[in-house]
């Protein structure tokens, strides 16, 4: 990827990440605005179904499973959703993720969009720019400024008053419809060559070939998509975790800070003891075989199991909250300090993986992936088995305590 296009997709990611620990903070108890209703603030929310059909003043900030807007918004959009929808009005611009992405208002500033299904309808307006990316993409509508379109089948439609570049994945499809307007130039950049219907009206044409190699080394749409949409979840699903165990992942952060090479000590050993018991479950296995216990087996396997999920799956909580630390403050909320480790940490593995795309020295950048990889799990690991056994042992020793003054009563 160029530049510009890396720092479009930064921008996405950012602003998302940014926005939840926003919602997560000032999320307004109610989730929908009425008609006829007028909402003077920032209208902040975050549940299953978020809904504008009066006036927000505002700006609109949502993360939900599903989004309608089909009221008036004088400031941003700032959402994800697994499915949007927006009509209507927007005095700012619209910056969207999620699944199924379908836009029919006006909007005064800019739009980005990245999702499985990306449509700007026919009755839309950008007044600057436009910024696609998904599987499938529909750009129908008018935009003043300039058209950029990731995708792999992307149909072309509307009026374009600026320059348009699209850019195709392997094994992608480029569809322009009659009445088709591109008053500036056109730029398809793609593995094989398309050529423009007589019918559509492009006041300039280039067509930039892309072997398939440099399009899955250096650019997938889904996978960038799919990137942002799990980050934006596991926030989500982290989040969901710190309120039920606060205290937990907050002393577990504090650990790395204060002791990081202790915490990579128990991560190593960790992994050590996890190596050794993946050869006794091979061993019960044998066993299993011969002699038909299956309890031994089920309850090792079981372990193991929870054991990998824990580690994997909560490793980067501990570790984006010390990063958190560095970053915001300790004196931000945990929300905030949460998300920019996370941003931070996935920014790197993003940049990483783009590297490594690079003929010759991306190898180097690979490697250096892989042991960020492992030195985030390591650290998280150790800190969460540290946490884990400390706070048992207070538990034991207050129990202790307990029982001792029953016996002394």
């Amino acid at each position: 990827m160029k530049k510009k296009h890396i720092c479009v997709v930064a921008i996405i990611l950012l602003t998302l990440l940014l926005a939840g620990s926003v919602i997560v903070l000032a999320a307004n108890d109610k989730l929908s605005v009425n008609t006829g209703e007028i909402h003077d603030n920032d209208f902040i929310a975050e549940g299953y179904l978020v809904t504008n059909d009066g006036t927000i003043k505002g700006d609109l900030m949502s993360f939900s499973q599903r989004l309608s807007v089909r009221g008036e918004v004088e400031g941003d959009i700032i959402a994800f959703a697994q499915d949007t929808y927006i009509d209507g009005e927007v005095g700012g611009s619209v910056r969207v993720a999620g699944t199924s992405i379908s836009v029919s208002s006006r909007i005064s500033r800019n739009v980005m969009l990245a999702g499985s299904t990306c449509i700007l309808d026919d009755g839309s307006f950008i007044a600057r720019n436009a910024y696609l990316f998904g599987d499938e993409v529909k750009s129908l509508g008018v935009v003043e400024g300039k058209t950029s379109i990731y995708g792999t089948h992307v149909t072309l439609g509307g009026i374009y008053n600026g320059d348009v570049n699209v850019r195709i994945s392997e094994n992608g499809s480029l569809n322009i419809l009659p009445g088709t307007v591109v008053n500036g130039k056109l730029t398809y950049k793609g593995k094989n060559e398309f050529h423009l219907p007589s019918y559509a009206q492009v006041q300039d044409y280039e067509f930039i070939k892309v072997s398939p190699a440099g399009l899955a080394r250096r650019f997938s749409v889904m996978s960038i998509v799919k990137r942002i949409t799990t980050l934006a979840v596991y926030y989500l699903f982290a989040l969901l975790l710190f309120r039920f165990f606060p205290r937990f992942f907050v002393r577990s952060g504090r650990f790395i800070s204060q002791k990081p090479l202790a915490a990579a000590g128990i991560g190593i050993a960790t992994l050590g003891t996890f190596v050794g018991a993946l050869l006794l479950l091979l061993i019960i296995t044998l066993l299993v075989m011969a002699i038909l216990d299956f309890s031994v087996f089920g309850f090792t396997s079981l372990a193991l199991l929870f054991f990998g999920l824990v580690t994997v799956v909560f490793a980067d909580i501990p570790v984006s909250l010390w990063l958190g630390d560095i970053i915001a403050g300790k004196t931000d909320s945990v929300p905030a300090r949460l998300a920019a480790g996370l941003v931070l940490i996935n920014a790197v593995k993003l940049v990483l993986s783009l590297l490594g795309g690079i003929p010759t020295i991306g190898s180097v950048f690979s490697v250096t992936g892989f042991l960020v990889k492992a030195a985030i799990w390591l650290l998280g690991t150790g800190a969460i088995l540290k946490t884990l056994f400390s706070m048992l042992k207070a538990a034991n020793q207050q129990a202790e305590a307990e029982e001792l003054g029953i016996i002394e009563e």
